[in-house]
Formats: structure tokens, C-alpha cells, sequence
């Protein structure tokens, strides 16, 4: 397959349901109401499925990579930290400093990273991503809280609200019923593993569509900034650093592909939900989940053809 097949691949499945929504949406077929409701249902049951199956399924002894889960893990305490920097030089107010910060560190890694590598790895060939989103999940939550928590007027940091937020998360407790499953060696009839699998598969598609049916432009006149830099930072910048650092440190094949998605994927969708509940400024973390989504288009098909291009993977 050429780079170009390759990089068309992983992205105009992405294109295609993102419009999908938005057709949806404009034809009066769904309703704000309705995709509000259908997107906690793919949130809390669909994706979650599709990581606990993942994670069943997969041979942990096989793709366990205690190297790559450490290294995931830095990155990600390298990203807050470029992700402060960013915001404090950038910004003045606390509320538009923390939405920043969390839009440029906290990534939509299992939608785009599920799509990503079964179009790249092929389905059934994911386990190792979904190990890694076992461990960058309930990461990206933590260090999320924190993040906007540091940026809200008159507040300190609560490890037990920090930990129950965490542990609440339907991807952490999807992953943990992965992981127990395993452990005590429970093995479904393959009647019952393919319901687990066909309702994990409407997890990816669900979720574009009701992407592409929210979003909303508003008004972004005063917000061209911070939109500007979160998502040059976010989409070019730190992919741009740690991919470089990624390929130097010899991570090929299915390994360098799932670090990739963590890198080049956009503002999670949750990210508006998680400023509204914690005081941030939830304008400006709506308006980076759409700019950084529809650009991402373009940049993960540029990653992907450049990659490609190189031999990487």
C-alpha cells in the first residue's frame, strides 16, 4: 500500500462520519438533545465495551512492553508540563489559562487511536493499544484534574475528589474488568465475546457522528488565540517533538503507531464537559475540540503520509 493509500486509510473513514453528523444534524434528523444523549451512550457503554474487549482478547504476556508503558507515561508528564508553559505565556486570566493547558494535553486517544490502528494494524491487531489506553486513560484524567484544579479561582487540589473522578471513569473500570478477566482466566462462549465485540465496534463510528453533529462554531472572535495556539501546539508542535524522539528511540510497528495516535490526535471530546464541571472556561474548551478536530484531519494524514513515506512503519 503507498503512503498516500495508507494516510487516505486512516482518515477519510473520519471525514466521512464527521460529515455524516453534521448532515444529520443540519437535515433535523438528530437534535442537539439527541446527540448529547447518544454521545454519553458511546462514552459510558460502546467505547468502553470496545477496551474491555480489547484487553480480553489481547495476549497481555505478548504485547506487555514495560518500556513503552514508561515511556508512554513521561511523554505525558512532558506534554502538561509544555502544555503550562504554553498557557502561562500565553494567557493572563486563571480560567482561559487551565481550559488552554487541558485542550493541548488531553487527547480524544481512544477514538482516534482505535480508528487509527485498526486501519493501520488491522482489526483484531490493537491489543497493545489498548493496553496503552489502559494506562494513558485514567493518566490523562489525573493530570487533567490537576490542570484545571491548579486554574480554578479559589480552590486547592482534593486528592480523594482527584481519585473518585479517576476511578469512576468507564474506561479505567472497562479496563480493570479487562485485566480481572484475564487474571482469573475467564473465557466467554463465542456467542457472548461477539456481542462484546459488535457493540465495541459502534464505539469508534458512533462517536464521529456525534462529533460531527455538535459541533458548533459559536462565536470564536475573541478566542482566535488561544484557538491558534492550542492547536498549532497540540497538532504540530508536540508530535513534532516527541514523534522525533519516539523514532530515536527505536519504537517501530504496532509500538511506534499506538505512541503516534497519543501524539497527533486531537482535543478529547470530554474536554468541554470536564471545564463546565470544574469552573474553567468551557467556550473556549468547546471551540478547541472543534478547530482541533477538523484540523486534525489534515495533520494526521500529513503524519501518516510523511511516516509512511519514511519507512517507519
Amino acid at each position: 500500500m503507498s503512503s498516500f493509500q495508507t494516510a487516505l486509510t486512516a482518515v477519510l473513514p473520519m471525514f466521512i462520519m464527521l460529515t455524516l453528523g453534521w448532515y444529520l444534524r443540519k437535515i433535523k434528523m438528530a437534535d442537539e438533545h439527541m446527540l448529547n444523549k447518544l454521545n454519553t451512550v458511546c462514552f459510558r457503554a460502546f467505547l468502553a465495551v470496545n477496551v474491555y474487549y480489547n484487553i480480553y482478547k489481547v495476549d497481555i504476556k505478548e504485547v506487555f512492553n514495560a518500556k513503552l508503558l514508561i515511556y508512554a507515561i513521561i511523554t505525558q508528564v512532558a506534554i502538561m508540563l509544555f502544555s503550562l508553559l504554553v498557557a502561562m505565556s500565553t494567557e493572563k486570566a486563571k480560567k482561559r489559562r487551565g481550559a488552554l493547558a487541558h485542550g493541548i494535553f488531553h487527547t480524544n486517544f481512544v477514538i482516534f487511536g482505535t480508528l487509527i490502528g485498526t486501519a493501520l494494524c488491522g482489526e483484531g491487531n490493537i491489543g497493545g493499544i489498548s493496553l496503552l489506553i489502559a494506562v494513558i486513560v485514567p493518566v490523562q484524567n489525573v493530570f487533567s484534574v490537576i490542570l484545571l484544579e491548579m486554574f480554578r479561582e479559589n480552590s486547592k487540589l482534593s486528592f480523594k475528589k482527584t481519585f473518585g473522578g479517576v476511578i469512576k471513569n468507564p474506561y479505567v473500570i472497562a479496563a480493570i474488568a479487562g485485566f480481572a478477566t484475564q487474571l482469573l482466566h475467564i473465557h466467554y462462549p463465542d456467542v457472548i465475546a461477539n456481542v462484546f465485540r459488535d457493540l465495541g465496534r459502534c464505539g469508534t463510528p458512533v462517536a464521529l457522528i456525534v462529533m460531527g453533529g455538535l459541533f458548533n462554531f459559536g462565536a470564536v472572535r475573541n478566542n482566535i488565540k488561544p484557538i491558534v495556539v492550542g492547536s498549532v501546539s497540540r497538532l504540530l508542535i508536540v508530535p513534532a517533538i516527541l514523534i522525533t524522539i519516539t523514532i530515536a528511540l527505536g519504537f517501530r510497528g504496532a509500538e511506534f503507531i499506538a505512541l503516534m495516535c497519543i501524539f497527533i490526535a486531537p482535543c478529547a471530546t470530554t474536554s468541554f464537559n470536564l471545564a463546565s464541571a470544574m469552573d474553567s472556561d468551557a467556550d473556549l474548551a468547546a471551540q478547541l475540540v472543534v478547530f482541533t478536530s477538523l484540523f486534525s484531519l489534515v495533520t494526521i494524514f500529513l503524519w501518516i503520509f510523511a511516516l509512511s513515506q519514511l519507512g517507519i512503519f
